[in-house]
């Protein structure tokens, strides 16, 4: 009776020690490859974009953060629509925008997006380029994002890229090239009035306002 009762106490024992340790290797196992992850995840974000909250898990191309850089479109934008606030809706106050080298002269230029039902139609929305010193040198209308800034150059500005004609399944047939005009010291204003070609961007062509590729931060102003 002793010997038996010894004999199912062991196993007892066995069993259960095995289960802890087979349980606690798993959980060492998951926990060095959930590490393993996020840490890949917070290399890639460190490169390419910053978080802006951690609880909604929203990240925004890093061009498009800068609090400063912000501040000065808000004025630019409250001083140029100045006569216009009482008629703009909150949803008409919002915009984005993005800080990029579009001469070469290692100084930003500012691609800026208007929303809202005032600054926006069927056509597409209004965009600013604004120089490094916030003067304006384009004003967009009828635009719509994505907006690729071409590895091409014009004149000495590199070629923006929009996305033209669609096919009936939804691919993008043609594409918008706006070219940097010399004599007027700006691009074509109007997209709408440029003639579409099917040369598409490459991959060497730097993406804006793309949701799956290249978040950007919305502002107030």
């Amino acid at each position: 009776m002793t010997s038996t009762f010894i004999k199912i106490f062991s196993v007892a024992v066995f069993v259960t020690f095995s289960s802890c340790q087979s349980n606690s290797k798993d959980k060492t196992t998951t926990t060095k490859s959930e590490d393993t992850v996020m840490e890949k995840i917070k290399d890639t974000v460190s490169l390419k974009t910053k978080v802006d909250s951690l609880s909604s898990g929203v990240f925004y191309a890093e061009e498009t953060t800068n609090e400063e850089i912000a501040n000065k479109l808000k004025q630019f934008l409250l001083k140029k629509y100045e006569a216009d606030l009482n008629y703009l809706q909150p949803n008409d106050r919002k915009f984005s925008f993005y800080s990029i080298d579009l001469n070469d002269d290692t100084k930003p230029e500012y691609l800026v997006s208007l929303y809202g039902s005032y600054f926006c139609g069927t056509g597409g929305c209004s965009y600013y380029l604004l120089n490094s010193d916030f003067s304006v040198n384009t004003y967009f209308s009828v635009t719509n994002p994505p907006i690729f800034r071409s590895s091409r150059a014009t004149n000495g500005w590199h070629d923006l890229i929009l996305k033209g004609n669609k096919g009936t399944n939804g691919d993008v047939l043609t594409f918008i090239h706006l070219k940097y005009d010399k004599q007027k010291q700006r691009y074509p204003s109007n997209p709408s009035m440029i003639k579409p070609n099917e040369i598409a961007p490459s991959g060497h062509d730097f993406i804006m306002w793309d949701e799956n590729f290249s978040n950007a931060k919305i502002f107030d102003f």
